[in-house]
């Protein structure tokens, strides 16, 4: 027989129908205190409406999945025991509240600088700009945007759409915008900044006496964006491209005009050296400063890359050098267009190779450049930063350290693309195209603000690393059957473990008032629906 302790028979007690719980409660908690509810509230969303925008903003931050997904991953969370049974619908619903949220954008993206700003205390005096893209699995023929264009994760055999970000220095999202695949980076600047200084800077959310210092990598800091940014009175810190660090070769080898950047112990040396220019921006002089920065680290990486392209290019040579000589490849014309092809194939490495075909061997000779090789390599690890924030006493160093700070957006894009599954799109409407990418970013400010609250108190974790911390922590139904045969079914949160503890002390989060519920079934009544919905 079942041991009887107060009336229950302790041998017979189970649980059931466990949920996550610790990924939901933080994200919630970010949602809360960003003030997101009122806000929609104020927009004209209904309570059923406000729910629905919450859930499909906290599975994009926990468990990313489409809109029809979203249906069989809600009963394996906890968010109807912190929003309700509301929380559940048709998938229709998940896309219309998509709709509704996508038209509200520019009223959520100025409510949460703001909110932002008030809570941390930020001054915002930076600006990091680039651009993820999200390609489709599919035509996408609905969709204008959709084109194809440069995709670093090499799907060009896919259409997609590139979204422009503008990120703060603590790595918060200020402004975003959705434009078609084939968009070139560098034409995207002057659009985004003059819709984010409309709608943000006229709130005074970017208060400041000067216009933030814009921080962009080589891909945008072409000469026109430059120029533009110089025009419309924007300060800037650019790194120059590959082939602009050639103009000061012999500037880098003077290696004594270099000082080290200090606090940098245990970890590689980078050193600076600060330079003053002139050029014409108008017709108008403009006084630019120019940092020349030399890293160990990024030194040897790029050793190592070349190495390797090298090696490719010399491993397909060889190849095609063996199809001339045995006459698989006999036509001229032929051979220069294999040529012509491994050079394009292997750009990095080419360029450093004079490639002939001797028809009367035959063969195809090869002979590295041995003076523009050792040029290459006397560069790497160089790389120049220009700002035309000539007057502001900051040092060499210091202007590298505004730069490093791009590393912050780098980050959130790494959130954006990976975490939270910006990639891939499988819609077909633009509309809703644009509202995937709008939630991923709405997920992106919740998780930001979560891990930054966390770093402000010392703990750097990444967001997957929290989601393994907190996953364990989970809701559970108990059935605690009782000697007079009735059953009394209980919904409990778990206790926490200390690591799990130690994050919501850290976050302010007070788990004292989780909800609970407690139902006496009647004698002879063991089977029952737990939740309304069940897995499927």
């Amino acid at each position: 027989p079942s041991e009887l302790v107060a009336g229950m028979l302790l041998d017979s007690l189970e649980h059931q129908h466990e949920t996550t719980l610790g990924p939901e409660l933080v994200g919630w908690h970010a949602w809360r205190k960003l003030q997101l509810d009122g806000l929609l509230d104020r927009l004209g969303f209904n309570a059923a409406q406000r729910v629905a925008a919450a859930v499909t903003v906290l599975n994009r931050l926990v468990e990313p999945v489409s809109e029809h997904g979203l249906l069989n991953w809600l009963p394996t969370s906890s968010l109807a025991d912190l929003l309700g049974e509301e929380v559940y619908g048709s998938d229709e619903r998940y896309y219309r509240i998509g709709d509704q949220l996508l038209a509200a954008q520019t009223a959520i993206e100025a409510h949460l600088q703001e909110a932002v700003q008030a809570h941390f205390g930020l001054s915002r005096t930076l600006i990091l700009y680039a651009l993820p893209n999200t390609h489709f699995e599919g035509v996408c023929a609905a969709n204008p945007k959709a084109q194809r264009g440069a995709n670093k994760q090499n799907r060009r055999d896919c259409p997609q759409v590139v979204g422009g970000v503008c990120f703060d220095e603590c790595g918060f999202v200020l402004g975003h915008q959705t434009f078609a695949g084939n968009t070139r980076e560098a034409g995207t600047l002057a659009t985004m900044l003059g819709a984010l200084e409309k709608r943000v800077n006229a709130a005074g959310h970017l208060a400041s006496a000067i216009k933030p210092l814009v921080i962009m990598d080589a891909g945008l800091a072409t000469a026109a964006n430059r120029q533009w940014l110089q025009t419309a009175g924007y300060r800037f810190l650019v790194n120059e491209t590959r082939s602009g660090r050639q103009a000061y070769a012999a500037a880098f080898q003077e290696e004594k005009q270099f000082t080290l950047v200090p606090g940098r112990q245990g970890r590689t040396q980078v050193s600076v050296r600060l330079l003053t220019e002139t050029r014409a921006v108008d017709g108008q002089p403009v006084t630019e400063r120019v940092v020349l920065c030399r890293s160990v680290e990024r030194r040897e990486k790029e050793a190592a890359i070349l190495s390797r392209a090298e090696t490719r290019f010399l491993a397909a040579l060889k190849k095609l050098a063996e199809r001339v000589k045995a006459g698989r490849l006999q036509r001229p014309a032929a051979i220069q267009q294999a040529i012509g092809r491994l050079r394009q194939r292997h750009a990095r490495a080419a360029r450093y190779y004079d490639v002939q075909h001797e028809p009367a061997a035959p063969t195809v000779n090869y002979a590295r450049r041995a003076t523009a090789y050792a040029v290459a390599q006397a560069l790497h690890g160089c790389y120049v930063l220009r700002t035309n924030d000539a007057q502001a006493p900051l040092t060499g160093a210091e202007l590298w350290g505004l730069y490093i700070s791009l590393a912050t957006a780098e980050s959130g894009f790494k959130a954006l693309k990976s975490d939270l599954g910006l990639r891939p799109n499988h819609h077909q409407i633009e509309r809703r195209v644009d509202a995937h990418v709008f939630i991923t970013i709405l997920a992106y400010q919740l998780q930001r603000f979560l891990t930054y609250t966390l770093e402000t108190r010392g703990d750097r974790r990444q967001w997957d690393t929290l989601l393994l911390v907190l996953r364990t922590h989970c809701y559970a139904t108990l059935l605690v059957p009782t000697r007079d045969g009735a059953c009394y079914r209980l919904r409990r949160p778990g206790l926490a473990e200390e690591c799990q503890r130690e994050v919501y002390r850290e976050l302010g989060l007070d788990l004292r008032g989780l909800p609970r519920s407690k139902v006496r079934l009647p004698a002879g009544s063991r089977d029952f629906v737990v939740a309304k919905k069940s897995c499927r």
